[in-house]
């Protein structure tokens, strides 16, 4: 018993581990005001669009710096879903009419609006599977741009710079707690599967793995679908906390706090992308109220700007300290009990039992040489 109880935990130890400490800040929460409340249940929204870049970044090494743009679309999907019929007719009077008459719950909206940002995902990723590097990192900004602009041109379904707006808020905090434990079990699953380990071995050496069978395309494509659908839930639920969405929230701004969240924490390891988005989080909210005039409750003289230049900084002094981030690109270790009939794992004097992707770690060694990069 002992045995299987230590296999499962080695299995799925890092995704629950990491869960639980996110439950905890999440019930620490609870306790203050309801703003506060609100403020983490956005942070857990942050936490599930962090770990769905984590998917294609941390396993491929190729950064995407247009992700954002399969948030928009889950948001703008699940909020006319879950909008009303009768309010959809009122705001939506040219709109097709299956968006017209297409109602869900908030669940299925979010499962929907994932759904939806995948198969964009699937249809993209074909041509931007076979570049990578800077090139790859112009064509996801270019993605970005142009659903953007869509979303701002698309009057009948989209409304325009105006929005959708008045849709029903269905993400509480059991819900996107329930929803960061399913992006950590599919991330965590996804990059222990063969699937994963041939994608970070192509980011070690692409040469090395293509010429050992490894289609890279095939498995960059894979990644980037399965990574799209997460950020796609993560953009559904952002648009179901607010109750309104708009082109200009999935842009810029929110593009650079992303990535700054999993550089910051780690761009090599799962555990990197929740420490990173966690942390990442709460700086960002102390600094917001700096910018209104309020430090920790302290009066202080009100400077806007204030977030973007310090996150800045502080992205800037990372990549030249500590380029792996906050964790160094390794994960977080499940500690075994072994009882008197496990045998114990052999100690080295010199070395420590090695990990089976340490090699293809983010910023290990060589490999960081060789990571596609833009």
């Amino acid at each position: 018993m002992n045995g299987l109880l230590g296999r499962a935990g080695g299995a799925l130890g890092v995704p629950l581990a990491l869960f639980v400490g996110i439950v905890v800040v999440a019930l620490l929460a609870t306790t203050g005001p309801a703003s506060v409340e609100r403020l983490a249940v956005g942070g857990l929204v942050n936490v599930v669009l962090v770990v769905g870049l984590y998917v294609f970044v941390g396993n491929s090494g190729v950064w995407s710096f247009g992700h954002m743009s399969f948030a928009l679309v889950g948001g703008y999907v699940a909020g006319l879903l879950a909008m009303p019929v009768r309010l959809k007719g009122q705001l939506l009077p040219d709109a097709p009419a299956l968006v017209r008459d297409l109602h869900a719950g908030p669940f299925v909206a979010v499962v929907v609006g994932g759904l939806a940002a995948a198969v964009v995902a699937a249809v993209v990723a074909v041509p931007l599977s076979r570049i990578g590097g800077l090139s790859a990192g112009l064509a996801t900004v270019s993605l970005l741009i142009a659903f953007s602009v869509v979303a701002a041109q698309w009057q009948s379904v989209t409304r325009g710079q105006k929005g959708l707006s008045s849709i029903p808020m269905g993400t509480t905090m059991p819900v996107a707690l329930g929803w960061v434990l399913v992006a950590l079990l599919v991330a965590w699953t996804y990059q222990r599967s063969s699937f994963g380990i041939r994608l970070r071995a192509s980011k070690s050496d692409e040469v090395a793995a293509a010429a050992s069978g490894i289609s890279v395309p095939v498995q960059r494509g894979v990644a980037f679908v399965l990574s799209a659908f997460l950020t796609g839930v993560g953009g559904a639920l952002f648009a179901l906390q607010l109750g309104s969405i708009n082109p200009g929230v999935f842009y810029l701004d929110y593009t650079f706090l992303i990535i700054t969240m999993l550089v910051l924490g780690g761009a090599g390891s799962l555990t990197g992308a929740v420490v990173g988005s966690v942390a990442v989080s709460a700086l960002a909210e102390v600094l917001r109220r700096a910018e209104g005039g309020s430090l920790l409750g302290l009066p202080v003289p009100a400077r806007p700007g204030l977030a973007d230049v310090v996150l800045g900084i502080v992205l800037v002094v990372m990549l030249l300290r500590r380029p792996g981030g906050l964790t160094g690109g390794r994960e977080l270790r499940w500690p075994r009990r072994h009882g008197a009939g496990d045998r114990p794992p052999p100690v080295s004097p010199t070395a420590s039992e090695p990990d089976p992707l340490a090699g293809v770690a983010l910023g290990a060694g060589s490999d960081s040489r060789r990571e596609d990069s833009p």
